[in-house]
């Protein structure tokens, strides 16, 4: 069987049992996701890195916000050349638009799930860890190379771990308030032409 079946449940031969009976076994949701992304490793690989480098400038803004400010706060304007609000606001979007552009990218991968029978709640939540194993990984590796190009004058560690599990669940809560909605509408879409349409 091949990897762009998109069930979950593989029928397999067992060579315990008699030969012509089958048996099944049921993927996890997370390793289906994680063949997902291996399947389209070079849409993975691109995503990760520009992902890496946009979660780089968030950090790198979080970061800068625990220094001036003690927390995060995204109103205070002090002046525009030492603001971190601009930098925040900008790798914020641009995070946002990376990750919706990876839901609509599957739109036909839901479009054959919904064609098989799977459920809408499946759709969403395979599709949503697809998302949080692509983004987590390159917001860690972001988060290091933020440490790299920038280092923080004044370093402490309880305001770097501070910034790193601050920026980290931004960023699990962006991609899931990203990936809900968006996916869950287009479960509602005919599934065979969301099939036509990624053809």
């Amino acid at each position: 069987m091949s990897l762009t079946s998109l069930t979950l449940i593989i029928v397999c031969k067992n060579e315990e049992q008699e030969e012509d009976v089958p048996e099944v076994k049921s993927l996890s949701y997370i390793s289906f996701a994680w063949k997902i992304l291996i399947r389209d490793r070079l849409f993975s690989l691109v995503y990760g890195v520009s992902g890496m480098v946009l979660s780089g400038f968030f950090f790198l803004a979080i970061r800068v916000h625990i220094h001036l400010y003690g927390g995060l706060s995204i109103s205070n304007i002090v002046s525009f050349d030492q603001t971190p609000q601009i930098l925040f606001y900008s790798s914020f979007f641009g995070l946002s638009c990376l990750v919706l552009f990876q839901c609509v990218e599957r739109l036909g991968d839901i479009g054959v799930m919904m064609a098989v029978g799977g459920n809408r709640w499946g759709c969403i939540w395979l599709q949503s860890l697809v998302l949080v194993l692509l983004v987590i990984p390159a917001s860690v590796l972001g988060f290091f190379l933020s440490q790299i190009v920038a280092p923080p004058a004044t370093w402490t560690l309880s305001s770097e771990i501070y910034s790193f599990f601050l920026g980290t669940a931004i960023l699990i809560l962006l991609c899931f308030g990203v990936s809900i909605p968006s996916i869950g509408l287009t479960t509602f879409v005919d599934p065979y032409r969301a099939i036509r349409r990624q053809r």
